[in-house]
């Protein structure tokens, strides 16, 4: 399959993310993708009066055209300048959980919709789009166990933010080791939170999230978050321990030696609401693919991709969290904790490729 990608690329971690997962994998599978970067030309709107073009003139050697890119960088009078072309084409909606309006007005022109939540799917049905649900998934070539000496702690790769750090809090406080990778807590001193919104910038966001009722609540948590601070704080104690940013190729060593890997389901502030939202996100198969044994929330979707007890530690309440992580993270649990590891890494390696995924996407676009 010949994929032609819309991707605004940028060295950052956010994007090269993808790189790493589906670039690879697809090509070792035999996959081309050719990347059109709107950043490249001088501005947006020239990349987007020159794409259709570009699509025209290469239209015989191209199998899809695919983009994941907000109407920021692709426009809705440019899809219908593409869908007239012929290619089909496909929308990957990697924020439709909390984010679903950054391509309402795009979304009807392509001919799948792929969205990694299903909650919002209601919405982009109504708004005439043929959809697909998925959630993300991890590269079995760019992940690889590597059981050589264990950590006695959970472990946690990435920025905690906003109230996700109270996760943390609580188990350190109740003598559970956690330590946790990112090089914020050493560059700008602030262990919780990118740059704040400005008064205008939050003031927009909340009004877009008012429009649908998963946003509501995002909102209702942002509010609450910004009337308590204090609460987001990351608090030093004995059990917790700060390093630097860990790079994809210690990312497999790092997870499947520490005893227990965090999972964070919980979508940004809605962590201190009394049913919080829960969103699957990359390092939900990251974790398994690499060989760890992720510890995270109970969610229904969740319990149908990995087995609680068998390959996954799933947690119905604080208190469990806290009960699971002290069982799990026994020396006496050493042979179980392994056990479970391998159970992941095979489900993964079996159920939640991006092949698998992409495959479901081609039977659906092509009948094949």
């Amino acid at each position: 399959m010949n994929i032609f990608y819309f991707f605004p690329e940028t060295p950052s971690y956010m994007l090269q993310w993808q790189r790493i997962h589906i670039f690879d994998e697809l090509e070792r599978n035999g996959h081309t993708i050719t990347v059109y970067n709107p950043l490249s030309f001088n501005t947006i709107d020239e990349a987007n009066e020159q794409l259709p073009k570009t699509l025209r003139q290469q239209a015989a050697s191209i199998d899809l055209f695919m983009n994941a890119a907000p109407e920021k960088f692709l426009y809705k009078e440019t899809m219908k300048e593409v869908q007239k072309i012929g290619i089909p084409s496909l929308l990957i909606c990697f924020d439709n959980l909390h984010a679903p309006f950054i391509h309402r007005d795009m979304a009807p022109y392509f001919d799948l919709v792929w969205l990694t939540s299903w909650e919002t799917q209601p919405l982009f049905e109504k708004w005439h789009c043929k959809t697909i649900f998925q959630p993300y998934a991890a590269n079995p070539y760019a992940f690889i166990p590597n059981h050589t000496h264990e950590i006695n702690s959970i472990g946690f790769i990435g920025r905690l933010y906003d109230d996700r750090v109270n996760r943390i809090n609580q188990l350190t406080s109740n003598k559970i080791p956690c330590t946790l990778y990112s090089d914020s807590f050493f560059s700008d001193g602030n262990h919780t939170a990118p740059k704040a919104l400005t008064y205008q910038e939050t003031a927009l966001l909340l009004w877009r999230l008012s429009k649908f009722g998963i946003g509501r609540r995002v909102a209702y948590g942002t509010i609450k978050n910004k009337l308590f601070p204090a609460k987001n704080h990351l608090v030093n104690n004995d059990f917790l321990e700060l390093k630097h940013s860990v790079p994809f190729s210690q990312m497999s060593e790092t997870y499947s030696n520490h005893a227990l890997a965090l999972g964070i389901s919980e979508l940004r502030n809605t962590f201190v609401l009394k049913h919080p939202v829960h969103k699957l996100h990359l390092r939900t198969f990251e974790i398994p693919m690499c060989g760890g044994l992720q510890i995270t929330p109970f969610t229904e979707e969740l319990s149908g991709y990995f087995e609680d007890g068998k390959e996954i530690v799933l947690c119905q309440n604080n208190e469990e969290f806290i009960d699971k992580a002290t069982f799990y993270l026994k020396p006496e649990n050493a042979r179980l904790r392994l056990e479970m590891k391998e159970n992941a890494r095979k489900r993964a390696e079996s159920e939640h490729t991006w092949t698998k995924r992409f495959d479901k996407v081609f039977q659906a676009l092509f009948g094949k």
